[in-house]
C-alpha cells in the first residue's frame, strides 16, 4: 500500500527527519519519506502487518495531525 499523509503543523525540520526515522522502524513500513516542503509523509507498507491507525498514532506522538491520506504514486 502506497498513501501519502498530509500533516498538519508540521514546522520544525528536525521533528520532520525524527518522525521519518521513526516511521521507517515501524514493523511492515517498507518506506518512508517526509516531504517537508509538502508537509507530507510518504509511505508504503504492507497492510497485512501494519495498520494505517498504527501510522495515525505515531504521527499524533509527534503532535502532528492528519489533516488527509491520498493514495500514492503506484509504480
Amino acid at each position: 500500500m502506497r498513501q501519502m499523509i498530509m500533516l498538519r503543523n508540521l514546522n520544525c525540520p528536525n521533528c520532520a527527519a525524527k518522525l521519518e526515522r521513526a516511521a521507517q522502524k515501524l514493523p511492515g513500513m517498507r518506506t518512508a519519506r517526509v516531504a517537508f516542503g509538502a508537509g507530507a509523509l510518504n509511505v508504503e507498507y504492507d497492510e497485512g502487518r501494519l495498520s494505517e491507525q498504527a501510522i495515525r498514532e505515531l504521527v499524533r506522538q509527534f503532535g502532528l495531525e492528519v489533516a488527509a491520506i491520498l493514495p500514492g504514486p503506484s509504480s
